[in-house]
């Protein structure tokens, strides 16, 4: 058996169950530049009592790219990492539908790497932006 089969977090092309929860598909990764454009699904099930997204599931999608842009940068695949700190601005609607969203990272340390992300509705128009930062490594 390969490693990949034993351990899915090293197949760089794997998704999380988180992920696939938020409907995540990848567009467009750049790791030289630790860049991730992705998709997500904001379904009925993401709804808050006001009808738009709930604030926790655009915050767990920010997480998520953050953090593959991350991970796109390690030179060992499968290097651990978490987040230590994530800060989310929400500053537009967002709707059930599409959502599009950019990671980057800003500096990566040997064990510590901070990273932006923002989520655009249908629109192109910027529903939230996070910044975060990660401890890379054991």
């Amino acid at each position: 058996m390969n490693d990949a089969a034993e351990n899915p977090a090293l197949d760089q092309d794997w998704e999380s169950p988180a992920a696939t929860t938020l409907g995540k598909k990848v567009l467009e990764k750049d790791p030289q530049r630790g860049y991730i454009r992705a998709s997500f699904e904001a379904g009925e099930g993401f709804v808050n009592r006001g009808g738009r997204i709930f604030g926790g599931f655009l915050s767990a999608m920010l997480d998520g790219l953050c953090g593959h842009a991350v991970r796109l940068t390690h030179e060992v695949p499968g290097t651990p990492q978490v987040t230590l700190e994530l800060k989310t601005s929400f500053l537009g609607r967002a709707d059930k539908g599409t959502l599009i969203g950019e990671g980057w990272v800003r500096h990566r340390g040997k064990s510590i790497g901070f990273a932006e992300g923002e989520l655009r509705n249908e629109r192109g128009e910027v529903v939230a932006k996070a910044s975060a930062t990660f401890k890379i490594g054991q």
